[in-house]
């Protein structure tokens, strides 16, 4: 009996992988011979789940992209307003090891998606979609008197946007600097300065 394979496992340990070698030793170190070791695979072993290394590059930023917006559903559904915004920049942020590997995947492709239009437009959307939470969530806040700085919502979203993708940077970068407590009270003081 032919032994069955489960494709989308497979294309999800390789993704997987990838993040293992950034996580490791930066986005270089991503090539198709250390991919296949990483991820158990002979030589020439990722070909049917993968075209190229374009695409295993994709999957695995889109899919950086996707734990975000994953964990933003679960965190901040419920609540409203202050609390929301407050909630969403906790989860744009990389506060413990999960969310700090997940800023070194994505700081490592953000140079790559200045020259590739596929993840140029994979963070586009994202961000897009960021945004928007910040915004609906920033006009909640006002309606209920939570938010009443005479700050355009626009410049407010675009300051906490900056902070939360500097931290990204910061935290990959200097984490002795960037720590989880400094990152929480920096966005506090920011929030307090809107009410």
């Amino acid at each position: 009996m032919p032994k069955i394979v489960d494709h989308d496992a497979r294309r999800h340990l390789i993704v997987q992988s990838v993040w293992s070698l950034i996580g490791r030793r930066g986005l270089a170190a991503v090539t198709m011979r250390e991919l296949a070791a990483e991820a158990g695979f002979a030589n020439g072993g990722l070909a049917p789940y993968f075209r190229d290394k374009d695409e295993i590059l994709l999957a695995a930023f889109q899919y950086a992209c996707d734990a975000t917006e994953r964990r933003l559903e679960r965190t901040v559904e419920e609540p409203r307003g202050l609390a929301g915004l407050r909630g969403l920049c906790h989860e744009l942020v990389p506060l413990d090891e999960t969310r700090l590997l997940e800023a070194r995947v994505v700081v490592a492709f953000w140079d790559r998606a200045l020259y590739d239009p596929r993840l140029s437009s994979v963070h586009e959307a994202t961000t897009r979609r960021w945004r928007t939470l910040m915004h609906t969530y920033l006009a909640q806040a006002r309606a209920a008197g939570e938010v009443t700085a005479p700050v355009r919502d626009e410049d407010i979203v675009e300051t906490l946007f900056a902070v939360v993708m500097g931290f990204q940077v910061s935290a990959v970068l200097t984490p002795e600097v960037t720590t989880a407590g400094s990152q929480i009270a920096i966005i506090e003081g920011l929030l307090a300065s809107y009410a």
